[in-house]
């Protein structure tokens, strides 16, 4: 039995407003879908998100807040998209490259979708590192201070910095790894929650 029917509302009756709705919400779907994957794989989950809705069409919300429902399955779906083996391993790999590419290039954390990675790092990661070392990560980063800049407040030697800031890198990553449902969130911050 079609869900339009458990409402006593006929498949005729129904299509209309389904239809509707897509035309309504498809645009800002389609581009968030395109934007955190590709324009093929975009399709396929919007299309997977509608058709799942049209199925419990009866038992929808047909005010505003189908929008929010939609916009929720669509998380879902680019999630579970991002969770398949291929795909997860590849972000990381990525996140992986992200982490030394931040520390050394300041314009990269200029990228809007990066400062959510930034600030989820610095918020749970590094409270693991000795405050020392949190403290030399957080110049670093945080402040872009030069190994020279991070000497000079410190009170130690340049090279010292480097070897210190390399040091709490590497406990960083370490972490991260040895921590896959952290891992599943920077992830998620990087490739998702930039939607809004």
């Amino acid at each position: 039995m079609m869900p339009a029917q458990r409402r006593n509302i006929s498949i005729p009756e129904a299509k209309p407003a389904f239809e509707t709705a897509v035309a309504l919400y498809w645009d800002k779907l389609f581009g968030i879908a395109v934007a955190k994957t590709n324009r093929q794989d975009a399709f396929d989950l919007l299309q997977d998100v509608l058709l799942a809705a049209w199925e419990k069409w009866a038992e929808l919300p047909h005010d505003d807040s189908l929008e929010f429902y939609l916009l929720h399955a669509l998380k879902l779906r680019i999630f579970n998209y991002y969770r398949t083996t291929g795909r997860y391993h590849a972000h990381l790999q990525k996140l992986e490259a992200l982490l030394d590419r931040t520390v050394e290039d300041a314009a990269v954390l200029e990228e809007k979708e990066l400062r959510g990675v930034r600030e989820a790092l610095l918020k749970e990661a590094v409270d693991q590192l000795s405050p020392a070392l949190a403290r030399i990560f957080s110049l670093r980063v945080r402040e872009q201070y030069s190994y020279q800049q991070i000497g000079i407040t410190l009170d130690i030697d340049p090279g010292s910095a480097r070897v210190l800031y390399s040091r709490a890198l590497k406990q960083v990553k370490k972490y991260i790894e040895s921590n896959p449902s952290y891992s599943v969130r920077l992830v998620s911050a990087f490739m998702l929650f930039t939607i809004s």
